[in-house]
Order: C-alpha cells, then sequence, then structure tokens
C-alpha cells in the first residue's frame, strides 16, 4: 500500500548507482546504498508483501471462475507474477517498484476486457491508470490498485462508473502526449457505455459483481497487501505482445546474445533474473513452467530450448531451477504451497539467504562481467541445506 513502511524502505534503499546514472531523486542517506543492502531491502519487501498479494491473486482467480460460470464472460485467464530483483532494481528510477507485484488478465473480447477492469475499479482504489494504443499493435488498459472493497448499491455505481471515468491514452511510441490536455482523455468503458443501455445485461453483470465482490471481501486484511499491477488485454494483444510487433524484448532494446548465453550457462534463474509466473485455473495458481516463462519473457531462446531438448540438456536445466527454487522458497515461506515437492525446515538460515543474495548480485542482467559462479553457488547450496531438505528434483509447480 501507499503508506506502506516496508514500501518506503525497499525504495529508499535504492539509492545505488545504475549504468553510473546515479538515481539522485531516490537518495535518502549520505551515502549511496551498496548492493548488498539493496538485495537486503528486496527480500525484507518481498517477504513482507508476497503473502498478501498471492492471497489477492488467489481470490482474483476465483472471481474469474465466478464470472465464467455465471456466463458474464467466456474465456479468460490470469496470470500473476512476482518480479525478480534484477528486473526490479534496473526499473527503479521509473516505476518505484510499484510494479513488483502484478497481474495480466487476458480475454476474449473488448466488452469482456472492459467488465473486469470495471470489476477492478469496484475493488480497488485505482490510481496511475492508463490506455495504450500504440502503432505496434499494443492496446491495453494498465492500472495500480489497493485493495479497497467499494460499498453501497452496485447497479447504481455501474452506471455511474462507466458514464464518467475517463484515463490518459498513450498513442504515441516514443513521447508521451501532454495529459493535462483533454483531447489526450478517453472513456475507460465505451464498449460497455452501449451495453449496459440493455436493462437486461446490466442486471446481470450488477448480479455477479455483488457475488465476485463478496468472495473478494474475504481477502485477509490482516496481511500485509501491496499496490498490484494490473494490465488488461485482449488474446490478439496478448500475442502481439509476446511475439509480434509489439513484443517486449522489441521496445526493451533487450541484449539478446547476452541473454542466450545467460540460458545456455544456466544463469536464467527464477527469483533473481527471471519472475515468478503463476497461471489462473479453476483449482487456483499454478506456479508457471520455467521454460515458458522463459519463452514469454525471451521469444527469441525459441530454438535455444528446442536444442537443448534435443540434446539431452532439458533435465539438467530442470535441475538446477529445482535447486535455486528450493533455495528461494527457504527464505520466502509463501512460495511453499507451490512447490509441494520440497520439505524445509527453519535451520541455517543465514547461511541459505547468504547463497541466495550472492546469486542475486552476480546474476543481475545489469552486471557488466561475464564470469560465472554458478557451480560455486550449487556447491555452497549443497553444503548449506544438507540434510534439511529433501527433494525430488522436479521443476515446476502445483496448484495450493
Amino acid at each position: 500500500m501507499e503508506n506502506n513502511d516496508k514500501r518506503k524502505k525497499f525504495i529508499e534503499s535504492f539509492a545505488v548507482e545504475v549504468n553510473n546514472i546515479a538515481r539522485e531523486k531516490f537518495l535518502k542517506e549520505t551515502r549511496p546504498t551498496t548492493i548488498g543492502e539493496v538485495v537486503d531491502g528486496y527480500r525484507e519487501f518481498v517477504l513482507d508483501l508476497g503473502k498478501g498479494f498471492l492471497e489477492i491473486a488467489e481470490n482474483y482467480n476465483d472471481c474469474i471462475q465466478i464470472a465464467k460460470q455465471n456466463e458474464l464472460i467466456g474465456d479468460a485467464k490470469l496470470k500473476a507474477r512476482i518480479k525478480d530483483f534484477s528486473s526490479s532494481r534496473i526499473n527503479s528510477d521509473i516505476k518505484i517498484l510499484d510494479d513488483v507485484f502484478g497481474m495480466e488478465i487476458v480475454t476474449s473480447t473488448e466488452v469482456e476486457k472492459e467488465i473486469l477492469m470495471l470489476f477492478n475499479h469496484l475493488v480497488f482504489d485505482i490510481s496511475k491508470d492508463k490506455k495504450y494504443n500504440k502503432p505496434s499493435g499494443y492496446i491495453a488498459y494498465h492500472c495500480m490498485g489497493d485493495f479497497s472493497p467499494k460499498e453501497g448499491n452496485i447497479k447504481n455505481w455501474i452506471k455511474k462508473e462507466v458514464a464518467e471515468l475517463n484515463t490518459r491514452e498513450y498513442v504515441r511510441k516514443r513521447s508521451e502526449p501532454t495529459y493535462n490536455d483533454k483531447k489526450h482523455m478517453v472513456p475507460i468503458f465505451p464498449n460497455l457505455q452501449e451495453v449496459i443501455k440493455d436493462s437486461n445485461r446490466l442486471n446481470e453483470i450488477a448480479k455477479t459483481f455483488e457475488e465476485m465482490l463478496e468472495y473478494m471481501k474475504t481477502t485477509k486484511t490482516n496481511l500485509d497487501l501491496p499496490i498490484v499491477e494490473f494490465q488488461f488485454k485482449t488474446a490478439d494483444v496478448e500475442e502481439c505482445a509476446l511475439r509480434g510487433s509489439a513484443s517486449h524484448t522489441k521496445y526493451k532494446h533487450t541484449k539478446e546474445k547476452m541473454i542466450e548465453n545467460k540460458f545456455k550457462n544456466g544463469e536464467l534463474i527464477r527469483g533473481i533474473n527471471s519472475p515468478w509466473k503463476f497461471e489462473g485455473t479453476p483449482s487456483g495458481l499454478k506456479l508457471q513452467d520455467f521454460y515458458k516463462t522463459l519463452l514469454e519473457n525471451w521469444p527469441f531462446l525459441r530454438n535455444t530450448i528446442v536444442e537443448r531438448r534435443n540434446a539431452g540438456k532439458e533435465i539438467k536445466d530442470r535441475e538446477k531451477v529445482s535447486k535455486f527454487d528450493m533455495l528461494t522458497a527457504s527464505q520466502f515461506p509463501f512460495l511453499r504451497g507451490y512447490l509441494p515437492n520440497y520439505k524445509y525446515d527453519e535451520s541455517k538460515q543465514e547461511e541459505k539467504w547468504g547463497v541466495l543474495k550472492m546469486s542475486m548480485i552476480v546474476n543481475r542482467l545489469d552486471r557488466a562481467e561475464t564470469e560465472s559462479l554458478e557451480d560455486e553457488l550449487l556447491s555452497q547450496i549443497g553444503n548449506v541445506w544438507a540434510d534439511n531438505f529433501a527433494s525430488k528434483e522436479k521443476s515446476g509447480g502445483e496448484s495450493k
């Protein structure tokens, strides 16, 4: 949340230099924070807010299932993401870590997209919202939200919100328009404005929203709940963003050769420089397959992944991922329900954190050095957990 002390502390810990560019607006102390202190800040931030985030994501996924069962929407899917340390650090100057915890909601149609966007406004206090309508074909709605369910007559609320809410529209690729100019403001729900003119459809939406809202109200508010980033898009736009003209790797100017080398060397690691991603299913969230996560982040790895599978190297990749998954979950207990094949105890926690911390430091994507410490780190992992863990050496995860 905006006033969350842990979030503020973490933001302040990013008083560092990245690529020799000082993040002066984050400097709260007389000296820059060391990279080790930044990693510690990331740990505390995610440890305090991760459980609350997954509580929200699980309940939100169930609400999507309710909307499907009531035939309010057709096919729709949810993905939840916890941003890795490397990406969080690189983006700290622009996004101020608001997007460490995020969800992507993908629907079949624009109307269904707007229905779930509207539900978002019912459940969250929305800020920093923006529509994208880029020449690349990226058409989506992004927003940030604090969990804050509304009260009152839902039908009246729907009519008011749909009629009155406008937002900024980002239409250019390289430069932001001046958003205080009204010509850059557009309705958030243009399709729903027509839909709810039908009183039967309005009643259907309101009735289902009531059921979904009551379910979201079961969220455990005694947990620290983070600001959540949301992205709403249709399946066509999702495909365009993954592999088409709006690909993430194109607008981020990704260093493809560097990423490919890191993958071949086993240096792309979930939670360190690749995000934790979860997929919504009718029975809850499921940890996304690691190869699928890699392909969503870096589609150009497809041929390399095929080559490694054909060469029999997939087992080695998954064994390494499995070890780091186990190590990360030892430090972040809220992940353990998604890795049911491991057993944990609480001994040697500082030693385990020391190994994970070093992995985060040496595997940053902004780190110029190419020397790999993976063999040494994996050896240390074996030393610190010894008989304290039992693993089936199986990567991936299952729903809680």
